[in-house]
């Protein structure tokens, strides 16, 4: 009698939603030099290619400065602390996804002893040698964040435009 109260209680408790994606319908590669600023410039790229939904598949390459963020407590509504890092860094993965035009990127870097470290990519970050980054641009159904009671953007389904008329 107490597995299926806890299923039920277990399914009540998770809101989670899935949003399938028709197809990929491009692939988009970047290479950023020494001193280009790497969230500065995936924004652009998601601008000049109209990248509505989509995702950042891969990145490598090297920073000497960065600013990231990160959840500082358990507080209902989040805190933010924020972190500006000096000096080498290895970009060991950059992903996440693009919604409504606009990409919400985590990132793992590590120090010149190994020491890893990251969180949610802020502009600033600039690129010491090189990065190299995969982005996908989506068909199908569009996504847009937006706040939930707790004014944290999440996920949401668009609905899909109409087909354009005939004349």
């Amino acid at each position: 009698m107490l597995l299926p109260a806890l299923l039920l209680l277990a399914a009540a408790a998770s809101a989670a939603e899935m949003f399938p994606v028709t197809s990929v319908k491009e692939v988009i590669r970047l290479r950023l030099d020494r001193g280009d600023m790497l969230l500065e410039t995936i924004e652009e790229a998601i601008r000049k290619y109209a990248i509505q939904d989509g995702a950042v598949l891969t990145a490598a390459g090297s920073l000497q400065q960065c600013t990231y963020h990160g959840v500082k407590s358990l507080a209902d509504k989040p805190e933010q602390l924020f972190t500006n890092k000096q000096g080498p860094m290895e970009i060991l993965q950059i992903n996440g996804m693009i919604a409504g035009g606009e990409p919400h990127l985590h990132m793992t870097l590590s120090s010149p002893e190994g020491a890893a470290f990251g969180g949610h990519l802020e502009k600033g970050c600039k690129v010491l040698y090189r990065a190299e980054i995969t982005l996908a641009k989506f068909a199908g159904a569009p996504l847009a964040r937006r706040p939930n009671k707790e004014g944290v953007p999440m996920l949401q389904a668009l609905p899909a435009a109409a087909p354009p008329k005939r004349k």
